[in-house]
């Protein structure tokens, strides 16, 4: 089937992706390949499920790729391995702290474009084939298959155009048989049309194969970003873990306060 051809070639693209990703991270940055390697491998298992009509959304993918990627990197390529902080809190710092600079938001864009597009043009597709296997399986009623029948006596459909006596007899005996098909026959061109304009355009950033097998440079791109901000990083990340232990402390300081009222009160009562 057409549609299953597509969709393979396509995840081919996708594992190509990972694989080429997984193999950046060997090459440039060998410590972190072990603990990213499961992150690379839900990312383009993610992407494989959205082209092929998951509720999930490309932001989302890429959000929790780079919140999983953060706290790897800070601690094993900024230094951070020594620190007590929780996995949570470095997790939650990554987006404040822009540490990947431009790129995740850049990579979301272009995968966001490449794959809707890749995605509604396999439900397109998918769309034809199902409306030629009805039309393909059509059956003449009886009353059609018994005009069919009468054709075989009509001079004039078997090519000898002298006699006029059934002039138009064809053209009428056929559209009363295949009347339905017929007014098809419009609406499947414009389908074509359709689907033609929507090949057509993918390309540059809706070619999901252009923007995939560029994923593993923009990922490097995002990680260098990172090593260059080392120290700046490092202070944001104990500053916002001091905020977070604080806004804590309060919480449960508040909580034990309004238990120990309670208790008095009903104490007192």
């Amino acid at each position: 089937m057409l549609s299953c051809f597509l969709a393979e070639a396509f995840d081919l693209v996708l594992r190509h992706g990972r694989n080429s990703t997984l193999t950046m991270l060997k090459s440039e940055f060998p410590g972190l390949l072990p603990g990213a390697q499961s992150s690379v491998g839900q990312l383009f298992l993610d992407m494989s499920l959205y082209i092929l009509g998951s509720d999930s959304t490309v932001d989302h993918m890429g959000a929790a790729f780079f919140s999983k990627l953060f706290p790897l990197t800070y601690r094993r390529l900024l230094g951070g391995g020594a620190s007590s902080l929780s996995e949570e809190c470095v997790r939650g710092v990554w987006k404040d702290s822009g540490v990947f600079g431009p790129y995740p938001k850049l990579i979301m864009t272009r995968l966001s474009r490449s794959l809707l597009a890749t995605r509604v043009f396999l439900q397109a597709l998918n769309l034809g084939i199902e409306v030629v296997n009805t039309t393909d399986h059509l059956r003449p009623s009886r009353d059609c298959s018994r005009a069919l029948l009468r054709l075989w006596y009509c001079p004039h459909c078997q090519g000898m155009l002298g006699p006029p006596a059934c002039r138009g007899f064809c053209q009428t005996i056929m559209q009363g048989c295949l009347g339905g098909a017929a007014e098809v026959q419009p609406h499947w061109r414009s389908y074509i049309d359709g689907l033609g304009k929507l090949t057509g355009g993918m390309r540059g950033e809706q070619d999901m194969e252009a923007v995939v097998l560029r994923l593993p440079s923009m990922i490097k791109l995002a990680l260098k970003q990172a090593v260059n901000a080392r120290s700046r990083l490092s202070v944001l990340v104990s500053i916002i873990h001091q905020h977070t232990l604080v806004s804590f402390q309060t919480k449960i300081g508040t909580k034990l306060r309004s238990e120990e009222e309670t208790t008095d009160a009903a104490t007192f009562l």
